[in-house]
């Protein structure tokens, strides 16, 4: 793996990049992470499909990547400009397929919907329909999120004092594997003050006061042209699964496959989905 930064007009965007990138004339993969992981949770599914041009990415606020102006916040929507900022400043030959992960397969889902001229095919691993916004509760939701802001002022980046204390908590907060939790950690942690402290913005952590409503998700989701794979977890997040049975019947070109592991079954054992994206891809 190569490490590779591309500029955008918010910042430098740091990405991962497969051995054979710039000699390998395979179709490119950008491959989008999930909220609070980093490009390097693609390494071991990378390494089980070497024979495509792959490009994991770190999203704004997370990884290695530029953290927004201090009087901003992390508005999902912003995160699809920000992907669409990367695929042209690549200047690909092709529209690239993309992958997305959870938060990055909503994210490729909407880009897809938006601008389908922007990308080739559509995988989503673990991922399927949009996060809506709860009209019964709207009032209740926005006032949660304004008051996640304010809470900020209370809080400081949390420290370890070694790198193992740091890899024990990301395996037990994300119920994955202490190998797949060395992963993630070793690119999302810094030395400083003593202690390794966690990379990803704060602010990530604040709740989200406007999302798009049903009848939008239903829209995006239904103007996807390209062919889209749609990969669930056995012991995944049952959100996905009942997101995929909510917009199924939107998704005009798609295949859902199910394989088995939890919500980072790409991470911990990428073999089942490793497979499914080859026998789509080739």
């Amino acid at each position: 793996m190569n490490s590779h930064f591309i500029q955008i007009s918010g910042g430098g965007i740091a990405a991962l990049k497969s051995a054979v990138f710039d000699s390998n004339t395979a179709p490119t993969i950008i491959a989008l992470h999930g909220w609070l992981d980093n490009a390097a949770s693609f390494t071991p599914l990378i390494n089980a499909l070497p024979q495509f041009n792959w490009i994991a990415i770190d999203l704004p606020g997370h990884g290695h990547s530029f953290h927004r102006a201090n009087n901003s916040y992390y508005h999902f929507i912003d995160w699809v400009s920000d992907v669409i900022e990367v695929i042209d400043a690549l200047n690909l030959p092709q529209p690239p397929i993309v992958v997305g992960h959870s938060l990055g397969g909503m994210l490729g889902t909407v880009l897809a919907g938006l601008y389908p001229d922007k990308i080739s095919k559509l995988i989503l691993i673990d991922s399927a329909g949009l996060v809506i916004q709860n009209d019964a509760n709207a009032l209740v939701n926005i006032r949660a999120a304004m008051n996640s802001r304010l809470d900020l002022a209370h809080k400081k980046p949390r420290h370890h004092e070694d790198i193992n204390a740091a890899i024990k908590a990301r395996q037990k907060a994300g119920g994955i594997s202490l190998e797949s939790a060395k992963i993630l950690v070793e690119r999302n942690t810094e030395l400083k003050d003593g202690g390794y402290r966690w990379r990803t913005d704060l602010r990530l952590r604040t709740g989200s006061p406007v999302r798009v409503n049903l009848t939008a998700a239903e829209q995006i989701i239904a103007a996807i042209e390209v062919e889209t794979l749609i990969i669930l977890a056995t012991d995944g997040y049952e959100s996905m699964q009942t997101n995929y049975s909510k917009f199924q019947s939107f998704y005009r070109n798609h295949k859902m496959v199910e394989v088995s592991g939890n919500h980072h079954c790409h991470l911990d054992d990428p073999s089942e989905t490793s497979q499914q994206i080859a026998e789509f891809l080739l």
